[in-house]
């Protein structure tokens, strides 16, 4: 692929709006392939203290090394089968299915770190695009313009760029939040290590659904004692119950989801004794015991275009699937990817690559949401009179859940013996 333009000698430049982990993969596959490429964040501070435990898949540590990244064993923990833990704490079924896992930061840390300062812009807020018969341009907040060949909208859920070309497409509430939650390794409670380091661990309250597994610990940290262990917990809440949970102490509303360090505190509280009431009891303690819990909407999205002229949107940008699939970063890594390929499938004709691009990765957001809802139907279901539910939104059994669990479409056991030391 030819990165210039005709006859001009001129690399072709890319303006990456987003400089979470879809916007990094970008950056670095254009680059690769020969494109200038520059980000643009809107967050003035780092973005490592965001994000809690990720499902790690073959397909993320495949697009880690194409981006020139060493995949060390530290970046996830093995476990090697999953149980079903029932409400008095025994283990009800055990399967073999393995599973890695690792932290949002460990991930995005190395992708960010390969950029210098001129390349990754931070407090740079986007106001809007347009375009002309050279290309894109973007305006930002402090008055500064900027232009490229092409535009990638990798600003997440609230883009800024979707609601410009698509204002009716918008995060679909699926009437359940989840608490979410670190906990170090030597705060655990007795017993946590010797039953839960080994395995992921799924328990089925009624109405609800939990699932945890270790993952390192702060700097890649694998040694016993020094590594953490995450929590998702899916609980029902009606429009009411959401409106109240993402409002601060101020009275401010955050929408779908709320800084953890304004969560008010008596939801933590409430949170922490439903959790030690209703969960199986080393898992309410585990729950208790996490010094700052994370909180979020569930929500689902499909936009019907991904291409708008010479701007591409670009992971939570375009689909949103429900966390059940464990490939949120995955799916941005792999559009990255596509993206980059397309283009270079096509040299010289900027359009055509678009086109492929979004034929492609139109499919494949469309199936992994697909499977998020299905995953998710139960839950969903809670807030539906019972005699109204569908048998998909009624059955629940536990080898079930465990069995499709995580994306069909990707690889989600890593093999360990493929990893560097």
């Amino acid at each position: 692929m030819s990165a210039e333009h005709p006859g001009s000698g001129r690399r072709h430049r890319a303006l990456v709006i987003g400089g979470s982990i879809g916007g990094l993969f970008a950056a670095h596959f254009l680059k690769r392939a020969g494109w200038d490429a520059v980000i643009y964040e809107r967050s003035a501070g780092d973005l490592a203290d965001r994000g809690a435990g990720l499902g790690i898949t073959e397909e993320l540590f495949a697009m880690m090394r194409r981006a020139g990244l060493k995949i060390s064993r530290s970046l996830a923990f093995h476990v090697h089968s999953s149980i079903w833990l029932t409400q008095t704490g025994e283990i009800g079924c055990e399967t073999p299915r393995a599973w890695h896992s690792s932290a949002w930061a460990i991930i995005y840390k190395p992708l960010r770190a390969a950029f210098a300062s001129e390349d990754y812009r931070t407090g740079m807020t986007l106001e809007r695009v347009e375009e002309d018969a050279a290309g894109v341009i973007a305006h930002f907040a402090d008055g500064t313009e900027e232009r490229g060949d092409l535009l990638i909208a990798a600003d997440g859920v609230y883009s800024t760029i979707r609601r410009h070309f698509l204002p009716e497409i918008e995060p679909h509430a699926a009437g359940y939040i989840a608490w979410r939650g670190l906990v170090d390794e030597k705060d655990l409670p007795e017993g946590a290590r010797e039953l839960l380091f080994d395995r992921s661990a799924f328990s089925l309250p009624e109405g609800e659904l939990t699932v945890s597994l270790p993952v390192p610990g702060p700097g890649n940290d694998m040694r016993p004692g020094h590594r953490r262990y995450y929590f998702i917990w899916y609980r029902p809440a009606d429009a009411a119950r959401r409106a109240a949970l993402f409002t601060d102490a101020s009275g401010r509303s955050h929408g779908l989801t709320i800084p953890p360090p304004l969560i008010r505190p008596e939801f933590i509280a409430e949170m922490k004794e439903a959790a030690c009431r209703g969960l199986p009891p080393i898992l309410g303690e585990i729950v208790a015991r996490t010094p700052q819990p994370l909180l979020q909407s569930i929500t689902d999205m499909e936009a019907p275009r991904m291409v708008f002229g010479r701007v591409a949107l670009l992971g939570d940008s375009a689909f949103i699937a429900r966390p059940h699939v464990a490939a949120g970063a995955t799916k941005a890594a792999l559009d990255a990817a596509g993206l980059a390929d397309a283009l270079e499938a096509a040299p010289g004709d900027i359009e055509a690559g678009l086109a492929r691009y979004e034929r492609e990765r139109l499919a494949f957001g469309r199936a992994i949401v697909a499977h998020s809802r299905h995953l998710g139907a139960y839950l969903e279901a809670q807030l539906k009179d019972p005699a109204l539910r569908s048998a998909a939104e009624t059955a629940r059994d536990p080898e079930t859940v465990i069995a499709e669990y995580g994306a069909p479409h990707l690889v989600h056991g890593v093999d360990p013996s493929r990893l560097d030391d």
